[in-house]
């Protein structure tokens, strides 16, 4: 998945897909992903988000169809981090909930393939 220099990051389309393929897509990433974790935005509390303690069946449950859901092929990353794809979602309620799956570049032909994910144009 080689990239020019200089280009923006990539997000592809998933409005298409099902909510079982959506939690597939985050399944299948949580097995090969490198780091995850999970995010939660109080605005009673405060406007930026607050990492929290959370197991991947935990936020699983507050994944349904009014959530945010990206796969996208980042094109700026930490410097002490590899080059991946962010996979994730927003789960929009009185509370929001987050969940970030970074995956090696390498290991994302498969996904997009079973899915048949297409970058989205403009």
């Amino acid at each position: 998945m080689e990239k020019l220099s200089g280009m923006r990051d990539i997000f592809y389309d998933t409005r298409n897909l099902s909510l079982e393929q959506k939690i597939a897509i985050l399944k299948n990433c949580k097995e090969i992903c490198f780091r995850w974790w999970t995010d939660k935005l109080d605005c009673s509390v405060s406007l930026a988000r607050q990492s929290i303690d959370m197991t991947f069946d935990g936020i699983m449950e507050k994944f349904n169809n009014e959530a945010y859901f990206v796969v996208i092929d980042r094109d700026f990353y930490p410097i002490d981090k590899m080059k991946h794809f962010e996979i994730g979602f927003r789960a929009m309620s009185g509370i929001d909930y987050f969940l970030f799956l970074w995956v090696e570049d390498e290991k994302m032909p498969a996904i997009i393939e079973k899915y048949k994910l297409k970058p989205m144009t403009c």
